[in-house]
């Protein structure tokens, strides 16, 4: 059982949708980045910032959703199976649930697709880490409390 052109074809397709989602949440931290501190208070900042990463999650998920329509309808690398018929909804709901690595089981994808459905999950993962580290960087710089406030203050 070798590699068939279908999953080299559906290797391209998640090195694709890989690269335009990393790109994605590249710019879309970059932007948060510079949320001005002074604008609102710390909470706001974070809460905002927290609100945004997960649209910006969501639309990378919905990137995949494409990816997973595209590969089974345009590229007939398989598709996605499940218990009912399989409109665009399941196919952004597959994704997000592959994406946080949630997978419940109940929709599964067929053919070379679950080559893309082994690859999200990581690309997820790594993009979930990301928004954590960044998350916590910011909350350093504008969730200061008591102490650390003065201590921001005497240091100006």
């Amino acid at each position: 059982m070798g590699i068939t052109t279908d999953d080299l074809l559906a290797l391209a397709c998640a090195s694709v949708l890989t690269v335009t989602v990393v790109a994605m949440h590249y710019e879309a931290l970059r932007l948060l980045s510079g949320m001005n501190p002074r604008r609102w208070t710390g909470r706001v900042n974070v809460g905002v910032l927290i609100v945004c990463i997960i649209v910006a999650h969501i639309l990378e998920a919905l990137v995949f959703a494409v990816g997973y329509w595209l590969s089974g309808s345009a590229l007939g690398l398989g598709g996605l199976s499940g218990p009912g018929p399989i409109a665009p909804i399941v196919y952004f709901y597959f994704s997000l649930e592959t994406f946080t690595t949630q997978s419940l089981g109940d929709i599964s994808p067929v053919g070379a697709t679950r080559l893309i459905a082994s690859i999200e999950p990581l690309v997820g993962l790594i993009l979930i880490g990301w928004s954590t580290s960044f998350t916590y960087i910011i909350m350093r710089r504008d969730w200061q409390t008591g102490t650390s406030k003065q201590a921001a203050q005497a240091e100006v």
